[in-house]
């Protein structure tokens, strides 16, 4: 596993997936042991996250990530940066600015995320 590696998969991979509501590539991607923390404080594992963005309705429209930075260690790599995204629920359009952790692992045959946490920031 390599740094271009995660940050292709994320960005490429994760991202497209999450804008184009791909949910086989989101299951794919997500480790069955998936934990998602959002900033609020709840946390959500691979079954929820792929019901709720299902059932309630949760699109992006974009998503950007800076200031990245990819630290390697063996099997698992920890990526980091400052993102913003825009997505819509229903009628209402959100518009969300955090710092996260994602968390990616080597496992059987591929890189799967296993982890992803965020922190909001305040314009």
């Amino acid at each position: 596993m390599t740094e271009t590696e995660v940050l292709d998969i994320h960005k490429n991979c994760f991202y497209r997936a999450l804008k184009c509501r791909d949910f086989i590539a989101l299951d794919k991607l997500y480790s069955d042991r998936y934990m998602l923390i959002r900033p609020d404080g709840s946390r959500l594992n691979k079954r929820q996250v792929l019901k709720d963005l299902r059932e309630h309705g949760l699109t992006f429209r974009s998503i950007t990530l800076d200031g990245e930075e990819v630290r390697v260690f063996g099997g698992v790599a920890i990526l980091t940066g400052e993102s913003r995204t825009v997505s819509t629920r229903g009628e209402t359009t959100n518009h969300a600015h955090f710092r996260l952790a994602a968390v990616y692992a080597q496992e059987d045959a591929g890189i799967r995320l296993v982890h992803f946490q965020s922190s909001g920031l305040l314009d």
